[in-house]
């Protein structure tokens, strides 16, 4: 993103969170997890695809991160929600 808006990645980053009170890259995951609900209640693919979808590197890392930020796992938010 900072290379697209001709800035440093440290100003984009810092200018971020004076903006939003948030870090970019807890910005980012938070809706990267918004995405996955979405993906979870309205299809019927896996959460192994939402996580290479959305760009996670692996499907360990992308169930902490949804638990993390949603408080469950993404199979219990299915079950849960859909």
């Amino acid at each position: 993103m900072a290379k697209e808006l001709y800035i440093s990645r440290p100003y984009l980053s810092t200018k971020f969170k004076k903006d939003t009170g948030t870090t970019l890259t807890d910005f980012i995951l938070h809706e990267k997890t918004e995405e996955a609900k979405r993906l979870l209640h309205y299809t019927d693919k896996t959460a192994t695809m939402f996580g290479a979808y959305l760009g996670f590197s692996s499907q360990s890392h992308f169930s902490r991160v949804f638990k993390k930020h949603i408080g469950l796992t993404p199979a219990e938010y299915r079950k849960k929600y859909s």
